[in-house]
């Protein structure tokens, strides 16, 4: 009865199932083991793997741990489908929705979802797609959940078969290209083979090699570069697989970690260029005929300079001294003096820094590496990683080798480049580096890290550029 004493008519509402879509689910408190298998599907036979991560991992952190578990090189664009109709939800990168490349009416990053919001309860399936054009679609079931207390350690379990080689066509295109592979007398057989490589074995599988590329992974989950940094972007070009020791350098290297003293590292790496650019003045300093610097100058920086007595030459003549010419070229090379009516005279901003250490600091910050070619630039990049990273000389020059190989650089001959060629190829960053006692002189025969503190403060934050 209502207030008004008129019977009201009273009818049974069904129930309407409450769709809780994954992405809302609230996640798990405590962190747990997810056992998790994944199978690349439509291949036969299976390609697949065990692997435990931790439950609390977003899916744009378990992406490079799916790269690394099945084999492969990252170098193509990927999404996730979690959940069942009509509940399912996509997640893009936030590169594709950046780009506008994603479903503007489901634009869900991958960045925003943690795994454990998508994968609640063993049983529950979530599709990776990578490569767009070949299409290759991935089903990962979570199998298992350990909730102890330790959080567990990304781990490879068990797995079988390589993974197909990228741009292979997908499912198909891989079917066929095993079929070439295996027939000799196919006309295409010698073609395929050189191009899978003399390596490719498709029956074969490795744990222990997909776990040290997890713990390479680690490191670059841990220790990662600042992510908008110009050196980001080089990592982001170089397969980890193919460069683990330059990978491995990252966790000493703490990219990201401002430790030392930021004054005394401005003072230091600019102290020669702001001693050079005070001595030009404001009215410059005549050049010989020939058109060197004056004997008394040079002699003058030999005396004021640090490491410039070292030189073995006597002679006062800048053709006879490499540092001080080495520093007159890397003050025109940096836009801070030019040469003008047989005078060496500042620049606008060789007058604005020759007193302001932070500004030339910052100069410097945006100039380094030094280079005129694209790979003297890459080389000096991993120049500044290993002096970052406090490594040895040894170190240094078997770190830019196996870096230059995995960027694909060759030398005419068509060899990868050597550690023979490595120290030419950095001559620009290494030569300016030494000029100013960011890293000690002769870094060849070195097989002890003698670089200064703040040579490695000054290399962390040129790369975090």
């Amino acid at each position: 009865m209502t207030a008004s004493g008129k019977r009201r008519h009273l009818s049974v509402v069904p129930d309407v199932p409450v769709i809780v879509r994954p992405s809302e689910r609230r996640g798990r408190r405590r962190v747990a083991g997810y056992h998790l298998r994944i199978e690349l599907d439509d291949v036969s036979p299976p390609i697949w793997r065990q692997f435990v991560v931790p439950s609390n991992l977003r899916l744009h952190e378990i992406h490079p741990i799916v790269q690394t578990i099945m084999g492969w090189q990252d170098s193509h664009l990927h999404s996730w489908v979690g959940g069942e109709p009509p509940a399912s939800e996509r997640y893009d990168m936030r590169e594709s929705i950046d780009e506008g490349f994603a479903d503007e009416d489901d634009e869900l990053c991958e960045d925003a979802v943690r795994l454990d919001q998508v994968l609640a309860e063993p049983g529950e399936q979530l599709s990776y797609l990578y490569d767009f054009g070949d299409g290759w679609e991935h089903t990962i079931v979570l199998e298992r959940i350990d909730a102890d207390d330790s959080e567990p350690t990304v781990t490879c379990l068990a797995g079988a078969r390589a993974c197909p080689p990228e741009d292979c066509g997908g499912p198909g295109g891989y079917d066929d290209l095993l079929k070439v592979l295996a027939t000799p007398s196919h006309p295409g057989h010698h073609d395929a083979g050189a191009w899978v490589g003399p390596g490719f074995a498709p029956e074969s599988f490795g744990v222990d090699t997909v776990n040290r590329g997890l713990r390479l992974e680690a490191v670059i989950r841990d220790h990662p570069p600042v992510s908008d940094s110009k050196f980001a972007a080089l990592l982001r070009r170089i397969p980890h697989q193919a460069a683990p020791h330059v990978f491995s350098l990252l966790e000493h290297a703490h990219l990201t970690d401002r430790l030392g003293d930021i004054r005394e590292a401005q003072e230091a790496a600019t102290f020669h260029l702001r001693w050079f650019l005070n001595r030009i003045g404001p009215d410059g300093i005549t050049l010989t005929q020939a058109g060197y610097l004056p004997p008394a100058v040079v002699a003058e920086m030999r005396q004021e300079l640090p490491g410039f007595d070292d030189w073995p030459a006597t002679s006062n003549r800048e053709s006879d001294q490499r540092p001080v010419h080495l520093l007159r070229e890397y003050a025109k090379a940096l836009g801070l003096a030019r040469k003008y009516k047989g005078k060496l005279i500042r620049t606008k901003l060789g007058s604005a820094t020759a007193s302001d250490a932070g500004r030339l600091w910052a100069h410097l910050l945006d100039r380094l590496p030094l280079a005129d070619e694209p790979i003297e630039r890459e080389a000096g990049y991993l120049v500044l990683l290993t002096l970052a990273a406090g490594t040895t000389s040894v170190e240094r020059r078997d770190v830019i080798a196996e870096g230059l190989a995995a960027l694909g650089w060759q030398t005419s001959d068509g060899t990868i480049v050597g550690r023979e060629e490595v120290f030419w190829l950095a001559r620009p960053t290494i030569s300016f580096l030494e000029l100013t006692g960011a890293m000690v002189k002769g870094w060849v025969q070195r097989d002890q890290p003698m670089d200064p503190v703040w040579g490695r403060l000054f290399a962390k934050m040129v790369l975090s550029m």
